[in-house]
C-alpha cells in the first residue's frame, strides 16, 4: 500500500538514519539538500529496477516496429517510454506461461512471434505517493548508505547501513511476492513437456 510521502519526507527518513537533522525542503541550497536532488531519483529508479514492485508493474500490447531488425529476428518492438525493465516475454504475458525467445537491444524487444505482443514490465515511477510502505523504508536505508560518507565523514556509517539495507530489501520483496495470487501454470505446456 502507497504511503504517500513527499521527496523531502524521505530524504528526512534517511537523514534520520544518519542522526542528522532534517531538510525544511528538499529545495533548500545546503549542501545535504543538493546531495539529495541528485541522488534521490537515480537511485528510486534503480531499486525499482532490481525487483518487479507490484505497485511498479504495467502491462501493455505492442504493434511491431515498422522497420524489423536487420537480421537474427523477424520482429521489433519498441519499448515503452517509462520501461525501466522487461519481464521475460511468454506466449500469453502471463508469469507461468511458456517462454518465447527473445533480446532486449536499446529500446526494443527482438522477437520472432507476430505482433501485438502482451508485455509485462517495471515502469519508471515518478511519483513518490504511488511508493509502497517497503520500498520507501529500502530506498531511505539505500539513500542513508550512499550519503553516509559525504554527510558524516564516517564510513562506518555506510557499512552498517549496507547490511540494513540488504535485509529490508530481501524482506520488502518476499512481502511484494506474497500479494495476489499466483497465475495458473499453462497446462498443455506442463503436459506436453512430460510427454
Amino acid at each position: 500500500m502507497s504511503v504517500n510521502l513527499s521527496i523531502t519526507e524521505i530524504c528526512n527518513l534517511a537523514l534520520d538514519y544518519l542522526d542528522e537533522a532534517p531538510l525544511a525542503s528538499i529545495d533548500d541550497n545546503s549542501a545535504v539538500a543538493r546531495w539529495f536532488r541528485r541522488n534521490f531519483w537515480p537511485m528510486a529508479w534503480s531499486l525499482m529496477r532490481r525487483h518487479p514492485w507490484n505497485f511498479a508493474m504495467a502491462r501493455t500490447l505492442l504493434p511491431a516496429s515498422a522497420t524489423p531488425p536487420a537480421f537474427g529476428w523477424i520482429h521489433a518492438y519498441d519499448l515503452p517510454v517509462d520501461c525501466l525493465r522487461v519481464m521475460p516475454l511468454t506466449v500469453d504475458g502471463s508469469d507461468n506461461a511458456k517462454t518465447i525467445p527473445h533480446k532486449v537491444e536499446g529500446s526494443q524487444i527482438l522477437a520472432d512471434e507476430p505482433a501485438p505482443r502482451a508485455v509485462r514490465y517495471v515502469r519508471r515511477i515518478d511519483n513518490t505517493g504511488l511508493f509502497d510502505q517497503q520500498f520507501t523504508d529500502v530506498l531511505a536505508l539505500a539513500l542513508a548508505q550512499k550519503a553516509a560518507h559525504f554527510i558524516t565523514g564516517k564510513a562506518s556509517y555506510a557499512e552498517s547501513l549496507g547490511q540494513k539495507t540488504q535485509a529490508a530489501l530481501s524482506e520488502a520483496q518476499a512481502i511484494d511476492a506474497l500479494e495476489g495470487t499466483p497465475d495458473d501454470p499453462e497446462d498443455d505446456f506442463w503436459i506436453e513437456a512430460r510427454s
